[in-house]
């Protein structure tokens, strides 16, 4: 005869969706280290320290596993995205529209951005390295499944929307092109730095590539 459920069934959901949530960031870890074929029951598994058949109990298949990791990793990211371009927004609004439109002001706010956008990225990629090569994983392996196709586009399309926003200050016409090849840029000189050694990382040249790139998009023509 089967014995009746003890303890709290909440608490119960709760250690479950922990156990969950461990699995999940294990399957990240290891994409990050090993890419989407190394990505197996056993090892998620050991690295995560739970029971094999955990992992099986949570996730039908190795396919549902590795889609669940990106929505993690997508959802746990944006939120600190946000965060960041709403200081950036802020920082903007304390100029006028008028003072923006003086070449002076336009290359102090440049300067200012580009100081941001470059200490944003060494952030990512000092303390955020599996997420970031968690990222590049989703966009280069989303051809694959038209599963990871749809959460690539959707993950794009949360960092585009921002950039767009910003763009859209300064050209009326087509600010999505202007969006589209400063996030190409971003993210090719993330996963770049990403290989590099921190004792190697070079934050002036980083700055000196982001100041031309966003002065550019300011109408400034030499940043």
């Amino acid at each position: 005869m089967a014995q009746p459920a003890s303890g709290n069934p909440r608490k119960r959901s709760s250690k479950g969706e922990q156990t969950r949530t461990l699995i999940l960031e294990a399957a990240m870890e290891t994409i990050a280290e090993l890419g989407l074929r190394g990505v197996t029951h056993r090892e998620v598994a050991r690295r995560a320290d739970v029971q094999l058949s955990l992992t099986t109990y949570y996730f039908r298949d190795i396919e549902e596993l590795i889609r669940e990791a990106f929505v993690l990793f997508s959802a746990r990211s944006r939120p600190n995205y946000q965060a960041v371009w709403s200081q950036v927004f802020d920082y903007m609004e304390s100029f006028s529209r008028t003072e923006l439109r003086n070449a002076r002001v336009k290359r102090e706010v440049c300067d200012g951005l580009a100081q941001r956008a470059t200490d944003y990225l060494i952030s990512r990629v000092m303390e955020n390295p599996v997420g970031l090569s968690v990222e590049q994983t989703l966009f280069t392996a989303a051809r694959q499944t038209p599963e990871l196709r749809q959460l690539a586009d959707e993950h794009r399309a949360n960092l585009l929307q921002p950039l767009i926003v910003f763009c859209g200050h300064f050209n009326h016409a087509d600010p999505e092109v202007d969006a589209e090849l400063l996030l190409d840029v971003m993210t090719t000189m993330e996963y770049a730095t990403l290989t590099t050694e921190a004792e190697h990382l070079d934050p002036a040249r980083l700055l000196v590539l982001l100041r031309r790139q966003i002065g550019w998009i300011m109408g400034i023509k030499r940043a």
